[in-house]
C-alpha cells in the first residue's frame, strides 16, 4: 500500500431493520477517519452510497455498488473503505461478483476493523464465510417476518399502510363522515354510475381522500375493490377470513360490486376487440 494512493468508499443503509443500522453520514465519517489514517486519497467521485437499499434482496439495484464495480474494472481504484463488509454484500453472488474484478487489479478492502486482501486466497475464503453467515441471517429475519405477518392475518389484525378511506389511522375505528362516501359510491356504482363521473362529482364537492387530495377515478376504482371496507382480512391476495375492524359495507354488496366490475371489464375488453367499420 503506498500513501495518496485512490481509494473509494462505499456506504449502505437497508430499508428493513439490520442488526446494525448505522446511517450513511455516519457510515462515511468513519470511513474517512480509516482513509486519513491510512493516508489514501478519496476524490469526490469515489464516495457511493446506496441509502435505504437491501443488499439481500436478490433482485434489488443498487446502482452505487454497480457504479464502484465499474470503476474498480477500470483500474481507477486500488482500495475500497467500508464501514463493515455485510454494508457491501449479503448475497454470495454479490462477493464473486467482487472478487472476480478484484483478483485482477489486487484489490485491498479496508473496515473498521480490519484489512482484506481481495486477491488472497485465505481472506477471500473468510470473507465467503462472513457473506454466507450474514445471508443465513437476513433468511432467518425475513422468515420470521413472514411468519409473524401470517399470524397476523390469522388473527384478523389489520395490517395498513396509507390511512384507508374511512378509517381512523389505525385502521380500527370508522370515520362515519367518511363512511357515508363510502356507502354512497358503493350505491351509485351500482345504480349505474361510472368512476370517473364518481369522481367528477366528489371532486367537485371538495371533498377530500385519505391523503387529503382531490378525487380521481383510480381513488374511486381503488375503493370499490377495497376488501378492507368490507371487514374482509387479505394476505398475499388471499382471503383468510374476518378482519378485526368494522366493516362499512355488507358482505353481499361488497361481492355484488365485485360481480359487476368483472363484467362491466369484460364487456369493455370485448367492445375494444371489435373491428372498426368504415
Amino acid at each position: 500500500m503506498t500513501p495518496g494512493d485512490d481509494a473509494a468508499i462505499y456506504c449502505r443503509i437497508s430499508h428493513v431493520k439490520d442488526d446494525d443500522q448505522t446511517g450513511v453520514d455516519r457510515q462515511e465519517r468513519i470511513c474517512r477517519e480509516i482513509a486519513e489514517r491510512l493516508q489514501l486519497r478519496i476524490a469526490p467521485e469515489h464516495v457511493y452510497v446506496d441509502n435505504n437499499r437491501s443488499a439481500w434482496q436478490r433482485n434489488r439495484k443498487r446502482p452505487g455498488w454497480d457504479e464502484m464495480l465499474k470503476t474498480m474494472s477500470e483500474g481507477a481504484i486500488r482500495h475500497v473503505i467500508v464501514y463493515h463488509p455485510d454494508r457491501l454484500m449479503r448475497q454470495p453472488k454479490d462477493l464473486e461478483e467482487l472478487l472476480s474484478i478484484a483478483e485482477d487489479k489486487r484489490v485491498l478492502l479496508h473496515g473498521e476493523a480490519n484489512r482484506r486482501d481481495l486477491s488472497d486466497p485465505d481472506d477471500r475464503f473468510i470473507l465467503r464465510i462472513e457473506v454466507a453467515h450474514a445471508c443465513r441471517s437476513s433468511d432467518d429475519t425475513s422468515r420470521r417476518l413472514k411468519d409473524a405477518f401470517k399470524d397476523m392475518a390469522k388473527a384478523g389484525t389489520p395490517h395498513i399502510g396509507n390511512r384507508p378511506y374511512g378509517y381512523t389511522k389505525s385502521g380500527h375505528a370508522i370515520v362515519e363522515e367518511e363512511a357515508e362516501i363510502v356507502r354512497e359510491v358503493y350505491r351509485r356504482y351500482l345504480d349505474g354510475e361510472s368512476p370517473i363521473s364518481i369522481a367528477q362529482d366528489l371532486h367537485s364537492r371538495k371533498i377530500p381522500t385519505s391523503k387529503g387530495k382531490h378525487w380521481e377515478a383510480e381513488n374511486v376504482r381503488h375503493l370499490l375493490s377495497s376488501n378492507y371496507v368490507a371487514g374482509i382480512r387479505v394476505h398475499q391476495g388471499e382471503e383468510i377470513g374476518p378482519g378485526a375492524w368494522p366493516a362499512i359495507i355488507d358482505r353481499g354488496q361488497w361481492d355484488e360490486v365485485q360481480q359487476h366490475r368483472k363484467h362491466r371489464a369484460a364487456r369493455i375488453g370485448q367492445q375494444r376487440k371489435r373491428p372498426d367499420r368504415y
